[in-house]
C-alpha cells in the first residue's frame, strides 16, 4: 500500500435529526475513570478497565448521574436479561442465532458470544400502543436445531437453553481483532505503542494450544476537514502485511476536540469482512468524543446494535484527556456489545504502589486492575478463546480482606468491611435496584460448628453497617425481622436452612422483603471466609455475590 492511497474515505450516511449543541462536561466532575493527560512513562502505556456488565447496577447509576451533563444518544438498557446457549454438557455455544419476538413481531436478532451469552434489553421496546411489553419469546438456532423459550419480563435475569448434543470443536478458531484508531495529532503515544507491541500480541495468541487463526485489521479515522475522514485496512492473517500498513500510520490533524468516530464505526460494521463462525473483537482507541452534530443517520447506537447482531464485541480504550462525554459514549458502546471499557494511564501510581496498609483491602481481581495495554488486549482475547477450548484463563479472585490492627476497634473494622461488601453487592446486582427497595438481612449460617457464635455476631454487625451508611440507606429500606423464629417454625425450617436460596426466599416473602442479604461463614486455615449474596425474593434469583476473608481476631 502506498501513501497516496490514504486519501480514500468511507462516507457514513447523513442523519435525519441533529442533536442540540451543548458543551461537553468536565470529566473531573465525574471522578470515575476519565483521566487527564500525563507525561508518558518509560514503561509504556498502562491500562485499567471497568466491566460494566459485571457491575451492571453501578453502570445504570453512572448513566443516570451523568446523562444530563453530556451530549449522547439514548440507549435504554435499564433492564437486562441474559440469554445463554449451552450444549448437553453445559459448554457454551458461540454464534447461536437468537431472535426475540413479542406478539408475532421480531424485536431483535443477534449472535451469542464465545461464552454463549446474548444480552436482551426489554426496556428498549414498547408495543404498538406504546405500552410496555411483559412477555416475549426467544428462539435459539444452532447447527439447524431450534429451541424456543418464554421470557417473563418480571422473571429471572438469566435464562439458559440446553441443546441435546455436544459442541463441535474447531481445530483452529477464527479470531478477528479490529482496531478503530483515532489518528489525530494527540494520539502519537498510543499509535507508537501499538506499532511496538503488535507482534507481541500476535505471538502470545498464536502460541496458545488452541492455535487460533488470528487476523488483524484497522479503521483509521480523523475528521471531515483532515487528510482523510476514515481509512479502512482490511482484516488480514498476514502479520508482515499488517505491520507494513501500521508503519504508515502517524498522528496528525485534528484541532477541535470531537472526531468522527461515527463514520469509523460505520466503516467497521459495513466495510470489513468479519469471520462468520469464530470470535470477533474490536478496540476503539481514542482521546476524543465523537461528533454528534454531523447529521449522520448511522450513529454509534446503530453501530452498537449492528455489532450485537453480528456477535462483535467493541471494547473501547479511553486515552489521556478523554472527557466525560467521551467516556460516557464509549462505555455505552462497550457495555451494549458485551465488552469492557479500558482507560489508559501514563505513569501515575495505583493503589497497590505504596501507602500505609489499612485494616480492609479490596483484591479486585479481573474487574479493575492496571497492566500494559497490550497485556489487557491479549488477556481479553484469551478469555474469549478459553470459552471455546475448555482451557480456562487463570483469573485472580475478587474478595475483600480484613485484618485486626492495634489502633482500630474490631467493630470499626467490621463496619468498614461490611459497608464495602454491601456496596459491591449493590454495584454488581444484575437487577436495577430502585431506591428504597425493601431488604432484610437473614442470619449468617455457620458452615462449621466452631464459628456459630461469630456468625451471629457478624450478622449483628452487618445490620448495623447497613443502618449506619447513608448511601446504603438510600438503596435499602430494612424491614423488621420480627418473629423470625416463629416464621421458621411455620415453614418447618432451621436457621441452617436460610443458606439455601429457595428457603430464604420463602422467609423473605413472609417478611415483606423484596431482596434479602444472606451469608455463609466458614473457618478455613485459621481465617474466616464469608460469602454474602443478594437474593431477589420474587423468584429466588441470586443478583450478586461477594466474598470476604477475615482475620480470626475479628470474630468471637
Amino acid at each position: 500500500m502506498t501513501e497516496e492511497t490514504w486519501a480514500s474515505e468511507v462516507e457514513a450516511p447523513l442523519a435525519v435529526k441533529k442533536e442540540a449543541d451543548r458543551s461537553p462536561a468536565d470529566s473531573m466532575e465525574a471522578g470515575a475513570t476519565a483521566r487527564s493527560s500525563y507525561t508518558p512513562s518509560t514503561s509504556g502505556l498502562k491500562a485499567g478497565y471497568a466491566d460494566d456488565n459485571r457491575q451492571f447496577n453501578y453502570f445504570i447509576k453512572f448513566l443516570e448521574n451523568y446523562g444530563d451533563q453530556v451530549d449522547h444518544l439514548p440507549l435504554d438498557i435499564a433492564e437486562r436479561i441474559i440469554l445463554k446457549a449451552v450444549d448437553r454438557d453445559g459448554r457454551s455455544l458461540a454464534n447461536c442465532q437468537i431472535t426475540v419476538s413479542a406478539s408475532g413481531r421480531v424485536l431483535c436478532r443477534g449472535k451469542t458470544h464465545a461464552d454463549g451469552s446474548f444480552n436482551f434489553y426489554p426496556s428498549e421496546y414498547e408495543d404498538t400502543t406504546k405500552n410496555t411489553i411483559e412477555e416475549f419469546t426467544a428462539s435459539f438456532t444452532y447447527n439447524q436445531h431450534t429451541q424456543e423459550i418464554f421470557i417473563d419480563r418480571r422473571g429471572k435475569r438469566e435464562l439458559e437453553v440446553n441443546f441435546p448434543f455436544a459442541r463441535s470443536e474447531q481445530k483452529s478458531i477464527p479470531l478477528d481483532i479490529l482496531f478503530i484508531l483515532d489518528t489525530t495529532g494527540s494520539m502519537g503515544e498510543e499509535i507508537s505503542r501499538l506499532k511496538a507491541t503488535i507482534e507481541i500480541i500476535k505471538l502470545n495468541l498464536t502460541s496458545l494450544s488452541s492455535k487460533p487463526d488470528v487476523r488483524f485489521g484497522m479503521v483509521l479515522y480523523k475528521d471531515i476537514d483532515d487528510e482523510y475522514r476514515t481509512h479502512v485496512i482490511p482484516l488480514t492473517g498476514s502479520l508482515p502485511g499488517f505491520q507494513k500498513d501500521l508503519d504508515l500510520v502517524w498522528a496528525s490533524g485534528g484541532g477541535d476536540t470531537p472526531e468522527d468516530l461515527q463514520a469509523a464505526l460505520y466503516a467497521a460494521m459495513t466495510h470489513q469482512d468479519w469471520n462468520r463462525n469464530g470470535i470477533r473483537l474490536s478496540f476503539i482507541i481514542t482521546d476524543a468524543p465523537p461528533h454528534l452534530d454531523y447529521e449522520q443517520e448511522y450513529t454509534y447506537i446503530e453501530a452498537a446494535k449492528a455489532a450485537r447482531r453480528e456477535g462483535i464485541k467493541i471494547y473501547s480504550v479511553g486515552a489521556g484527556g478523554l472527557d466525560l462525554m467521551g467516556e460516557y459514549i464509549l462505555r455505552q458502546i462497550s457495555q451494549y456489545t458485551g465488552a469492557k471499557y479500558i482507560f489508559l494511564t501514563y505513569g501515575e501510581e495505583g493503589e497497590s504502589e505504596g501507602g500505609k496498609p489499612g485494616s480492609v483491602s479490596h483484591h479486585t481481581g479481573a474487574n479493575y486492575q492496571t497492566d500494559k495495554l497490550e497485556a489487557i488486549i491479549i488477556r481479553f482475547a484469551r478469555e474469549e478463546l478459553a470459552h471455546l477450548t475448555d482451557q480456562p484463563v487463570d483469573q485472580e479472585e475478587d474478595y475483600f480482606q480484613a485484618q485486626k490492627i492495634d489502633d482500630e476497634e474490631r467493630e470499626d473494622t467490621l463496619k468498614k468491611l461490611f459497608e464495602m461488601a454491601l456496596s459491591q453487592l449493590v454495584d454488581y446486582s444484575s437487577f436495577n435496584l430502585p431506591p428504597g427497595i425493601r431488604a432484610a438481612v437473614l442470619p449468617i449460617t455457620a458452615m462449621n460448628k466452631e464459628p456459630a457464635p461469630t456468625a451471629e455476631y457478624f450478622t449483628e454487625q452487618l445490620i448495623l453497617s447497613l443502618d449506619s451508611s447513608e448511601s446504603l440507606r438510600e438503596i435499602f429500606r430494612q424491614v423488621e425481622r420480627k418473629d423470625l423464629q416463629s416464621i421458621l417454625a411455620e415453614l418447618e425450617l432451621q436457621l441452617s436452612g436460610l443458606a439455601e436460596e429457595s428457603q430464604a426466599a420463602r422467609v423473605g416473602a413472609i417478611l415483606g422483603a423484596e431482596v434479602l442479604i444472606i451469608g455463609k461463614l466458614y473457618l478455613k486455615d485459621g481465617l474466616y471466609e464469608l460469602f454474602l449474596k443478594l437474593l431477589r425474593v420474587e423468584n429466588g434469583e441470586i443478583l450478586s455475590v461477594t466474598k470476604a476473608i477475615l482475620d480470626r481476631k475479628l470474630g468471637l
